[in-house]
């Protein structure tokens, strides 16, 4: 396997001579330059680095060994070690004596440059086969079980855990990349969880455990990223063919909080089951002809008293006194305005049926 590219090791050589004055040089386990402050020098054969491949240690050149070598100036080449082998070499051009006290930190710059970049492309793999696994989940595609179970298995997951399905959006201006969102959520996140980008670059949450409190976890959510963000979460699915469904509750009651609540945070399903149902019904034309009654309400409300008031009374669950602390009015002001209600749509909200038919009728209008 190759872990120094030319990339990998210009990389190397421009963040060293940043912090020293002196030219650096990267060879690779050939002994060829692929990275160097003198770009003419590039893709040359560098008799000092090869040598420290065969001993397999540092070597100093001086300016008479120099100009018995192919390719090398005076100076010091050490040997870049990665998983406890000798991947590269990297050399610091100058006088021995002159160099010598910075030669070990600039190997010591290397090696990590190498390893930070070994463990990015570590993570963005696993974030990849999560993101495959991911969409394969939610996919309106037959699953191959054994195919996907094996998969995870590399990622050391369990499918067989119960996960409920999360759609995580930006609200307004977008600034941070969605690789930027994963990043940021990552504490949050338990190890048998997963996440993914899906294919309409949608951010998704598979998470695990049917113990865990989930509004008190998309709190945490919402306050680990930056950025105004918003989440829908989908029902706790029991079996890895009932993940898919949780994702289409969670796309929907995300798409419906919107409408409705559009100052919240999140929005669960099982607060919004009816809502989601409802919605189904708003594209047909049949909801307008059957809850017509609705309309007239909105056309005589011109300052949207009676909506606002009933909007009240379904929070507060009829409790009068509540409702009218809460619309700092009267008693007797809401009565009127409850018999009003009723005398526009012939729905009288003190009955359980009627109210339920104008909450319907409400939910409609919204949607619609």
């Amino acid at each position: 396997m190759e872990f120094l590219t030319h990339e990998l090791a210009q990389e190397i050589v421009e963040r060293t001579m940043k912090i020293l004055n002196r030219n650096i040089n990267v060879m690779n386990a050939e002994g060829i330059i692929i990275g160097s402050g003198d770009r003419e020098r590039i893709n040359q054969i560098h008799d000092g680095a090869v040598l420290v491949l065969k001993k397999a240690e540092s070597v100093e050149i001086d300016e008479s060994k120099a100009s018995e070598l192919k390719g090398s100036k005076p100076g010091i080449n050490l040997p870049i070690r990665f998983n406890n082998q000798i991947v590269g070499v990297v050399g610091i051009t100058g006088e021995p004596e002159q160099i010598r006290n910075y030669a070990e930190l600039v190997k010591m710059a290397a090696e990590l440059v190498l390893e930070q970049s070994f463990l990015l492309e570590r993570v963005q793999w696993k974030q990849r086969l999560q993101s495959e696994i991911v969409n394969q989940l939610i996919s309106d595609e037959h699953i191959n079980e054994v195919w996907i179970k094996e998969r995870a298995g590399f990622l050391g997951i369990d499918l067989q855990q119960p996960r409920a399905a999360m759609v995580l959006k930006h609200s307004g201006k977008q600034e941070t990349t969605n690789q930027q969102l994963i990043s940021a959520i990552q504490f949050e996140l338990g190890k048998q969880d997963l996440t993914g980008v899906t294919f309409n670059d949608e951010i998704v949450i598979l998470k695990a455990g049917s113990q865990f409190e989930r509004k008190a976890f998309l709190n945490r959510l919402v306050k680990a990223i930056k950025e105004k963000t918003i989440v829908g979460c989908g029902s706790l699915a029991e079996t890895i063919k009932e993940t898919k469904t949780s994702f289409q509750q969670a796309q929907r009651v995300l798409m419906l909080g919107q409408k409705l609540e559009p100052d919240a945070d999140f929005y669960l399903y099982e607060d919004y089951r009816l809502e989601v149902t409802l919605s189904k019904l708003a594209q047909t034309e049949q909801a307008g002809n059957a809850f017509s009654f609705y309309d007239r309400l909105l056309e005589q409300d011109k300052k949207g008293e009676l909506a606002h008031t009933l909007d009240f009374y379904i929070k507060e669950g009829g409790e009068l006194n509540k409702i009218a602390e809460s619309l700092f009015i009267h008693r007797n002001t809401l009565r009127y305005r409850l018999d009003k209600i009723t005398e526009l749509t012939g729905k009288d909200p003190r009955n359980i049926k009627n109210l339920m038919e104008l909450y319907i009728a409400k939910i409609l209008n919204d949607l619609r």
